[in-house]
C-alpha cells in the first residue's frame, strides 16, 4: 500500500496558487509613459488595468516636474503637489476617490503661504486664512458648503484690521465696520443679503458719529 502526504500535497498547490495570482498581478501592473507631441515625457507612473494607481510625476513640456500625484483605480486618492515651470511648489492637497478633503496649502512664487484650509467634499469648509505675499495675514473667515459663512475679519499690511463683519449664505448679513489704515473706525453699518439696510453712520477722528448716505 502507497501512503501519500497529503499534507505535502496540499501545500505544494497553495505554493503555487499563490505564485499564479502574484504573477498574474504583477503582469497587470506595468510602468506608462505619456509623450508631448514633440517626445518630451509628459507624466510616468504605474496603471493597473489600463487605471492609473499609486504615485505619478507629471512635468512640463521643459522636462521640469509640474505635478506630483497619487491614484486608486484611476482616481485623484492621497496628497497630491503642484509646482510652476520655475520649480517652486504652489499647491499642496489632500483627495480622496477622487475628491478634494481635508487640509490644502497654496502658496506664492516666493514660498509664502498664499491661503491655507480645509476641504469637504470637494468646496471650502471651515476656518480659511488668506496672506499677502509677505506673508502678513490677509483675511480670515469661515466657510460652509463653499460660502463664505460667520465671521469675517480683513487686515492691511500693516497687519491692523480694516474691516470685519458676518457672512451669511456667502453675502454681508449683520453688521459691518470698516477702519482706516490706522486702526480707527471710518464708518459703519447693516447688511442684510448682501446689501446695506437701515442707518449708516460715519466716525470722524473724535469718534463722533455722522448719519452718511448709501
Amino acid at each position: 500500500m502507497v501512503y501519500v502526504n497529503m499534507s505535502k500535497k496540499f501545500n505544494s498547490l497553495m505554493f503555487l496558487t499563490g505564485f499564479i495570482l502574484l504573477t498574474n498581478s504583477l503582469s497587470a501592473q506595468e510602468k506608462e509613459k505619456l509623450y508631448y507631441e514633440n517626445g518630451a515625457i509628459k507624466a510616468e507612473g504605474i496603471s493597473e488595468n489600463g487605471l492609473k494607481t499609486g504615485s505619478w510625476t507629471f512635468y512640463f513640456p521643459s522636462g521640469k516636474v509640474s505635478a506630483e500625484e497619487n491614484y486608486r483605480e484611476d482616481q485623484l486618492d492621497g496628497l497630491v503637489k503642484y509646482y510652476d515651470d520655475s520649480g517652486n511648489q504652489i499647491a499642496q492637497e489632500q483627495w480622496k476617490e477622487g475628491i478634494q478633503q481635508d487640509s490644502s496649502r497654496y502658496f506664492y512664487p516666493n514660498g509664502k503661504m498664499e491661503k491655507e484650509g480645509i476641504f469637504k467634499d470637494g468646496l471650502y469648509d471651515g476656518e480659511w486664512r488668506f496672506y499677502f505675499p509677505s506673508g502678513g495675514l490677509k483675511r480670515i473667515g469661515q466657510y460652509l458648503d463653499g460660502l463664505p459663512s460667520g465671521s469675517w475679519k480683513f487686515y492691511n499690511e500693516q497687519k491692523i484690521l480694516i474691516q470685519e463683519g458676518d457672512f451669511k449664505n456667502g453675502k454681508e448679513n449683520g453688521e459691518w465696520k470698516f477702519y482706516d489704515d490706522t486702526g480707527s473706525l471710518e464708518f459703519f453699518g447693516e447688511y442684510s443679503q448682501g446689501r446695506k439696510v437701515g442707518k449708516w453712520f460715519h466716525a470722524n477722528k473724535r469718534g463722533k458719529l455722522k448719519p452718511m448716505r448709501y
